[in-house]
């Protein structure tokens, strides 16, 4: 379990397969905005500047139409708020959608099967994993996409992707003289590709920094995970030499010792 910090108040949890909860969808979504939360008569409700709202998928509403109609009014009125489920909320993908561009296509068949799914993919830049024309791209420049049959879903997921939810904290040296380490924040996706990118001692994760990885880390942090890169670096380097076989010494034949001169 890995968490994530999203605000000053929010933090969730992503499971062993880096998923996200579909409770804690909601609650990512608000916080990233900016959203508060205050708890009104039991009723989280979700606060900034001009909105409040409380989500529909935390409270325990009756099956009956009628009935479920009269709860969401009367937790309306105790809380001054109106209802939202905005993973499902088409109005609300198209906010989250300026604030993230991304595009967003219809697949009917995945590997020859018929599916029907929306997938949302992030705008960069072109060829992105051209190297050479971009160097390593990270964090929001990286491209990224998710895919689900509910088109709000794949837009919700794919924006917090974005801003740093699911992504993993390495320290990357280039393998260069007067180089400097950096910080990258990857997805999973593109997990696989850096470490096949990159050598193995150029590269240091860093666990204990995803949780940072919406919120940023200060400059001293950004420090102290560049140093201990560098100092396994330097670990593995020196035991590299030490580990390496070293060549036999040569035998090189003693000179005869001169004899003596024989007195005449």
């Amino acid at each position: 379990m890995t968490k994530y910090i999203i605000s000053k108040s929010t933090t969730i949890e992503l499971n062993e397969k880096n998923e996200i909860r579909s409770e804690d969808i909601d609650i990512a979504l608000l916080a990233s905005l900016g959203f508060e939360p205050e708890n009104v008569e039991g009723v989280t409700v979700w606060v900034n500047k001009n909105d409040r709202y409380w989500l529909l998928n935390e409270q325990n509403l009756p099956n009956d139409d009628a009935e479920r109609e009269k709860a969401i009014a009367a937790i309306n009125q105790m809380t001054n708020a109106r209802p939202l489920s905005p993973a499902l909320d088409l109005s609300f993908s198209q906010i989250l959608m300026r604030q993230i561009p991304m595009n967003v296509t219809g697949e009917a068949f995945v590997s020859g099967s018929l599916t029907g799914q929306w997938r949302a993919e992030t705008i960069t830049l072109h060829n992105p994993y051209d190297v050479k024309a971009h160097g390593i791209l990270a964090g929001k420049m990286q491209p990224m996409s998710f895919a689900h049959p509910s088109l709000s879903v794949a837009v919700a997921i794919l924006f917090l992707q974005a801003l740093g939810v699911g992504q993993r904290a390495y320290v990357y040296i280039p393998d260069r003289a007067d180089s400097q380490p950096q910080l990258l924040y990857v997805t999973a996706q593109n997990e696989k590709g850096l470490k096949d990118l990159v050598p193995e001692i150029c590269l240091y994760r860093m666990e204990n920094l995803d949780k940072y990885a919406v919120i940023g880390l200060d400059q001293d942090m950004v420090q102290d995970a560049c140093e201990k890169a560098q100092l396994q670096r330097t670990i593995l380097l020196a035991k590299a030499k030490t580990d390496a076989p070293q060549p036999e010494p040569e035998l090189v034949a003693a000179a005869p010792a001169a004899e003596p001169q024989k007195a005449e």
